[in-house]
């Protein structure tokens, strides 16, 4: 609109030293024309100069890569730089790891129960909000592996550590403690508790008193004073099958065991909420793991939940567990208010900030997932699961750059668990239409001996299913022929990649009908 104007202007007047004049009226032998159009010229050239530069240096500059090829990564233990170069979690001065105590039992059979102590103390440090505390997946892998303390508190991004040990015999147990500082190995505290058994959660009460006392005027903890262990159950019976079964639940390991021990614990003490409670989470996760009935189980683990609130309110894994059985029916609303409850009750809460990211990574708040992945990944930095969820929702919300690396980490710290992060990174690169990088993955996985030795007649379904792959035609066929037998096992099977290949390959109906399952 505005260049007819300017043309008529620039036509019409000419600029002279007394300003603006209609050229009419400037005399011939006093105009500037030809000054003002040499410095045009120049500044035409100057301008196309700068141009050709920037041009030059866009066309010869090293092309960035968007999203590293991780075909390296997952066919090798371990995953080059720059990855292995990253730095660890920021380190808070106010931060504690509690080490799996070593268990020195005469037949040593008791690993169980100090892994379970050792939660315990965890657990009740958490509830120390001013003090930062590492999730027990990490600060576990660090068992019987005799690593120096400094490296310990870097990767863990803490300052402080506690190790130990128990020895359980009879009816008797002796627990020694050590509070030492990450950076130089000083003492801050040490300590020997030689008890019945019956005063297990004083010994706990009395370990956490003492942590938080040694910290509390060097760290300036706020809460130190708070009274930290209420005894949960009186029945030691009871409490001895609920440490082993929290154990095998942290591990994702025999789901019908634990089942059983809980059922055997809530039995010898009905009022045993936090059994109740655990026993409601294994029955939300057994679907994933061992195809049980996702209807039964979802009725049971509500019933469970409920019950443990009935008999403490503010237990926050009932919150949570709870939130688990409305998400997997949908009940999106039921959910989020009692993923915020348990949160509000423990902010700290691992499973609960990880399985609410989840959520909303479901109902597609990606944005909003990624606060609470990010969460439990700050607590819990070397879980493989935590950070395999963080990986696709950076990935989903735009940052495929930072999710391929977060992804490339969880794959090495996954070890004999690669399937789920495996199946997270097929979709990843089929949603780029790397089918190249995806087979690659895919192949990857079903070469490794311990997905042979786990999953045997799933492998050989991969042996069978990878060489189709470069074919749309082959790939359906094979889907379609395959079917029935694909959908047996349910939503735990890691054939449910079948989704991803039968959706990128356009056959949605087939894809929807593998998700109804």
């Amino acid at each position: 609109i505005g260049f007819p104007l300017a043309l008529l202007f620039a036509w019409a007047f000419e600029m002279t030293p007394e300003g603006i004049k209609l050229e009419k009226d400037v005399d011939r032998s006093t105009s500037i024309t030809a000054q003002t159009g040499q410095k045009m010229n120049r500044g035409i050239i100057i301008a196309l100069g700068i141009a050709v530069v920037l041009l030059l240096i866009d066309k010869f500059r090293p092309e960035t890569v968007e999203a590293p090829d991780p075909a390296v990564a997952v066919t090798t233990q371990a995953v080059d730089s720059p990855l292995t170069e990253e730095p660890g979690p920021e380190t808070d001065e106010k931060s504690i790891a509690v080490l799996p105590f070593v268990d020195m039992s005469p037949d040593g059979d008791q690993a169980y129960f100090a892994d379970g102590i050792s939660e315990e103390i965890l657990n009740v440090l958490v509830k120390t909000h001013s003090l930062k505390v590492a999730g027990r997946t990490s600060s576990f892998q660090f068992r019987g592996r005799n690593e120096d303390l400094r490296v310990i508190g870097d990767q863990l991004g803490v300052e402080h550590i506690l190790e130990g040990s128990i020895r359980k015999a009879n009816n008797r147990v002796r627990i020694t403690a050590q509070l030492v500082k990450a950076d130089d190995g000083f003492h801050l505290w040490s300590e020997t508790y030689d008890r019945e058994l019956t005063d297990i959660f004083a010994i706990q009460d009395e370990i956490a008193r003492s942590i938080t006392d040694a910290l509390a005027i060097e760290l300036d903890l706020a809460d130190a004073e708070q009274s930290l262990v209420s005894a949960s159950t009186g029945n030691m019976d009871a409490y001895d099958r609920y440490l082993e079964a929290r154990g095998l639940i942290a591990k994702r390991l025999d789901f019908p065991r634990v089942i059983e021990l809980l059922e055997e614990a809530t039995l010898l003490d009905p009022q045993f909420a936090e059994g109740w409670a655990a026993n409601a989470q294994a029955h939300t996760l057994a679907p994933y793991y061992i195809g049980f009935p996702r209807e039964k189980a979802s009725d049971k683990a509500k019933a469970m939940a409920l019950k443990a609130l009935e008999i403490n309110r503010d237990l926050s894994m009932a919150h949570s567990v709870l939130g688990d059985v409305y998400r997997d029916r949908f009940e999106w609303k039921k959910a989020t208010d009692s993923y915020k409850r348990a949160l509000a009750l423990n902010p700290d809460d691992i499973e609960a900030n990880e399985q609410y990211a989840q959520m909303l990574w479901r109902a597609s708040y990606f944005d909003e997932a990624l606060k609470y992945s990010a969460r439990a990944v700050e607590l819990d930095p070397l879980s493989w699961l935590n950070l395999t969820v963080h990986a696709t929702l950076r990935y989903a919300s735009g940052d495929r750059t930072g999710g391929w690396s977060d992804m490339l980490r969880a794959l090495e710290m996954s070890g004999n668990n690669r399937e789920y992060p495996s199946r997270h990174a097929i979709n990843m690169s089929l949603s780029e239409g790397n089918v190249k990088r995806a087979i690659e993955i895919m192949r990857a996985l079903a070469e490794s001996s311990e997905f042979g030795q786990k999953a045997p007649v799933t492998k050989a379904r991969y042996d069978q299913f990878i060489p189709l792959l470069n074919s749309r035609e082959e790939t359906l066929d094979f889907l379609a022929r395959r079917q029935e037998e694909s959908l047996s096992i349910g939503v735990l099977s890691p054939w449910t990649l079948d989704i991803f290949w039968a959706a990128y390959y356009g056959d949605y109906a087939l894809a929807e009908e593998i998700m109804k399952a």
